[in-house]
């Protein structure tokens, strides 16, 4: 069950019906393949889908608002089990699985209540997201490698199993994305189909997945068809024994149109993210920001209260996905609304760990809170969940600092550690997320990183770091975000 901050349930069907924050929200959940369908409680009927669902079901923005999730079915007659009804009614999240017989899709259907101020439900939120394959691959229980392939050669997605390597039973749909008949890729290198971008990767991977004997590892590349035309991948892994040896089968999506469609949601989110300095005179800025899937749940702003103070938040909520790409967006709104009622970042993480703890069950955020006075040339840093950063006089060693405190949202009379710093001309701050602490616990790495002449420098560095990390074999396992200042 989540709660909203903004408003009465009718209040908030209201906004969510105005066309241009429908289009906003839509703007945000464009890159999510999973289907969004938003329902108005009172009425049960559809107030927009996200980009996949109209695809999936083929209608426009007006075919679908105001309408029953059945009427765009074309059936006449609701579900015999209402999930939207059934979450109204109990105001806590539904998980069920469906069969839609239109499609011929397994559906695993999560609806979610969102409750106003005043308790009531606001919106429904469902999400649905296709598991034929997972309903397939469940039921491929083989007694011969003949009965397997036809099995597999049933999946909407590709398949490709291989054995040292070489590819030794590879269904329809894989022959189709490669665009290769059956006999002629049979016995064929997996890496004569790679990108060459990803094959030193790719070679480390799949010896991880053996050595280790790994399941649904999950990773994107780019392969190269017949016709040297390339596809965008998502490839899940996962070791077995095929005919007594060691292998892999591997579940390949074409996910070139919900790469396009996340990239262009990761830059939407980007433009949320102020990366230049609110007073450049003052103090110099820049700053990292890597998701480790597309979509990130860290954030950072830094906002002018006038010329001789700046106020800013580092951040992460907890949670992957659409829920925590709405929460970042919910958050921002929050925190303006704190700045405005004090500038201390004490009473900000107070203000903040409030309302969260009030109206966002079981979520949490971890962010660390500051501010910069020019006229005193003192900052004071407050820790909610984020425990460390890195203050660096002009030409010294960085210092590193703990502030403790809990996660915003998770006690309701959380104390707040805060530390008091007095700066100079050319001292540093850098404040990071935990994505970050693996590189901030090795000396090495470290030293070498504040060997950098400029902070844009050693942004330069970092992102180095993450990029051969991401290369590597398991990847980033946590978004990663550091900001960079530097007084004037």
């Amino acid at each position: 069950m989540e709660k909203i901050f903004f408003g009465s349930s009718k209040e908030i069907v209201k906004l969510v019906e105005n066309d241009y924050y429908t289009r906003l929200l839509e703007g945000v959940l464009s890159g999510i393949p999973d289907i969004i369908r938003v329902f108005n409680p009172e009425s049960k009927t559809l107030l927009f889908l996200n980009e996949a669902g109209y695809k999936f079901y083929n209608k426009t923005r007006d075919e679908v608002r105001n309408k029953k999730c059945y009427e765009i079915l074309n059936r006449q007659e609701k579900c015999e089990s209402c999930d939207v009804e059934k979450a109204i009614k109990l105001k806590r999240m539904i998980k069920t699985e469906k069969y839609v017989s239109e499609f011929n899709r397994f559906m695993e259907c999560t609806c979610n209540p969102i409750l106003g101020e005043n308790g009531e439900v606001a919106l429904v939120i469902e999400q649905l997201k296709d598991i034929t394959e997972k309903k397939i691959l469940a039921n491929t229980i083989k007694e011969s490698e003949e009965r397997y392939r036809k099995i597999v050669d049933l999946s909407p997605e590709a398949i490709v199993i291989t054995v040292e390597n070489k590819i030794v039973l590879v269904n329809h749909q894989a022959c189709k994305l490669v665009g290769i008949d059956y006999s002629r890729i049979i016995g064929e290198s997996i890496y004569k189909y790679v990108d060459k971008e990803f094959l030193k990767t790719m070679h480390k991977r799949v010896k991880h997945i053996l050595e280790e004997k790994k399941t649904k590892c999950v990773f994107d590349y780019k392969i190269v068809r017949y016709d040297n035309s390339s596809v965008d991948v998502e490839i899940s892994s996962s070791y077995l024994t095929y005919k007594g040896k060691p292998a892999i089968q591997s579940v390949i999506r074409n996910i070139t149109e919900i790469k396009r469609g996340l990239n262009g949601a990761a830059k939407f989110q980007k433009k949320y993210l102020n990366n230049t300095s609110p007073i450049p005179d003052k103090f110099k800025m820049d700053s990292l920001f890597m998701p480790a899937r597309t979509v990130s749940g860290d954030f950072f702003r830094i906002c002018k209260v006038n010329e001789d103070l700046a106020v800013g938040i580092v951040g992460d909520v907890s949670g992957k996905g659409i829920t925590a790409a709405l929460s970042v967006s919910a958050f921002f709104v929050l925190f303006h609304e704190a700045v405005l009622l004090s500038v201390d970042p004490s009473d900000i993480a107070y203000n903040l760990n409030k309302k969260i703890v009030d109206y966002l069950d079981d979520r949490h955020i971890a962010a660390c809170c500051f501010s910069l006075d020019f006229k005193k040339n003192k900052a004071k840093v407050v820790g909610a969940g984020i425990s460390q950063f890195l203050f660096q006089k002009n030409k010294c060693k960085p210092e590193e600092f703990v502030i403790r405190g809990p996660f915003l949202g998770m006690f309701e009379d959380s104390i707040f550690d805060e530390k008091i710093i007095y700066f100079e001309k050319g001292d540093r701050f850098y404040f990071p997320t935990d994505g970050l602490e693996f590189i901030f616990n090795d000396n090495e790495i470290k030293e070498n990183c504040f060997k950098a002449y400029t902070i844009a420098e050693f942004i330069s560095y970092l992102s180095s770091i993450l990029n051969n990390t991401v290369a590597d074999i398991g990847g980033l396992k946590d978004d990663s975000t550091i900001v960079a200042l530097e007084i004037k």
